[in-house]
């Protein structure tokens, strides 16, 4: 998922450029991919770009399911793009393919860099090399309802901090009766669920997806602790019955409609209700593990590297470079209600007093992102190992062998 998510809406009305015209391109301008689902926040960051720099930036949308195939096929035919924003999670996999370029030693030589965040470095780097950087970014965290929290009795002020609170506070909200619940999940949607339910068992101790078939997968206590949970929630009806067979489409808005006291959220929750629901009253904090202070989250959002092969790779590894600016990172991003991935720039000035802000920096320090070849199969697809897991256990109620036919399956494919 990661950020390949369903539930966020946006496209970029694109202007299409089609490979055959690639060679009508002027040397100082550069094309750009951007997948459909980043690219408002892409654009921000490109029209900054090209105020002040004499190499202008011309952006196309992909669509996200294409952008994998795409970019594999224009690196065949010799019409790569000269950069490319994309899904994080598919960074192993492009870097392995050779399809990205080499920037290690321009990046290791640029003492911004050492402030990015570290998942970001992570997932960029292959075999010592590094190649790209954490370009529009998100991260998950958990959301409660404040006026539900006062309804039931609970402090409104103080979250969850385990994850038998969340169970505990969501009972409580659930015994206000009607069509109120305590909590909410998005049961038929693989990247919802590694996305918000995934770090849960990250922050209780579990290792998740393995890198090869002898790595290990779905260990430590944390998996079986969090799948409890949810079931111990459906099995109560604290959850609504919609939620199993939900794909992600009320992924934000079973929240905001303000029937829910508890969900995993991300980070855009923020502008969003900001913009469609001003007066909602809800705080954000780091999802939880077992014991208190224990915490993780999902690191999303898009990274940015210079495809192998492009017409204008000096222009594009600037491009790269400003990126991590204070320029990009403050008037692109955290102006715009978009976190910045240095981590010394989390707190400023268009942040200052914007606890839920704070939050989701603190997160996004805080997170891990899964460094996997073969992501998608392995979680993000419809029938994956993951979501067949988290539905069995849950609403089956086989936790035990769900965990070990997920564990399995999830290594005969790392095998591959």
């Amino acid at each position: 998922m990661t950020r390949t998510k369903p539930w966020i809406q946006g496209s970029l009305i694109a202007c299409l450029i089609a490979a055959s015209a690639a060679t009508a391109v002027h040397a100082e301008d550069l094309t750009m991919w951007v997948r459909e689902s980043a690219a408002d926040p892409g654009k921000l960051m490109v029209d900054l770009w090209n105020t002040s720099h004499e190499d202008k930036i011309t952006l196309t949308a992909i669509p996200d399911n294409q952008v994998v195939t795409k970019l594999a096929t224009s690196a065949q035919s010799g019409d790569s793009p000269d950069l490319v924003s994309f899904d994080l999670i598919y960074m192993p996999d492009f870097m392995k393919a050779g399809l990205l370029t080499d920037l290690t030693d321009q990046l290791s030589a640029d003492p911004l860099y050492a402030t990015h965040v570290q998942a970001y470095k992570d997932i960029a780097t292959y075999e010592g090399k590094i190649y790209g950087v954490g370009f529009t970014p998100d991260v998950s965290v958990l959301a409660w309802n404040k006026d539900l929290y006062k309804a039931a009795g609970l402090d409104p002020e103080k979250a969850p901090t385990t994850i038998a609170e969340v169970v505990d506070h969501a009972r409580k909200i659930r015994a206000l009766g009607g069509d109120t619940y305590g909590f909410w999940f998005s049961g038929a949607c693989p990247g919802c669920n590694i996305f918000v339910t995934s770090p849960m068992m990250v922050a209780a101790g579990s290792k998740m997806l393995p890198r090869n078939g002898e790595d290990e997968a779905l260990t430590g206590d944390g998996v079986k602790l969090v799948l409890e949970a949810y079931k111990t929630m459906w099995d109560e009806g604290i959850i609504p019955e919609n939620a199993e067979v939900d794909t992600g489409a009320n992924f934000v808005s079973a929240f905001a409609s303000g029937k829910i006291g508890i969900a995993g959220t991300g980070g855009f929750l923020i502008s969003l209700m900001k913009r469609e629901h001003p007066d909602f009253n809800y705080g954000l904090t780091l999802l939880p593990g077992a014991e208190a202070g224990q915490v993780s989250a999902f690191v999303g959002g898009d990274v940015v590297a210079v495809p192998a092969g492009g017409k204008n790779e000096a222009a594009a590894r600037e491009f790269v470079t400003w990126v991590l600016t204070d320029e990009a990172q403050l008037q692109g991003l955290a102006k715009n209600s978009i976190l910045t991935t240095r981590t010394d720039l989390a707190d400023n000035e268009f942040t200052k007093g914007n606890d839920k802000v704070l939050t989701t920096a603190s997160a996004l320090a805080a997170g891990y992102v899964p460094w996997v070849f073969h992501f998608a199969d392995m979680v993000n697809s419809d029938s994956s190992p993951w979501i067949i897991m988290v539905q069995t256990a849950i609403f089956d109620g086989d936790i035990d062998g769900a965990i070990e036919t997920a564990r399995a399956e999830m290594l005969a494919i790392a095998s591959k």
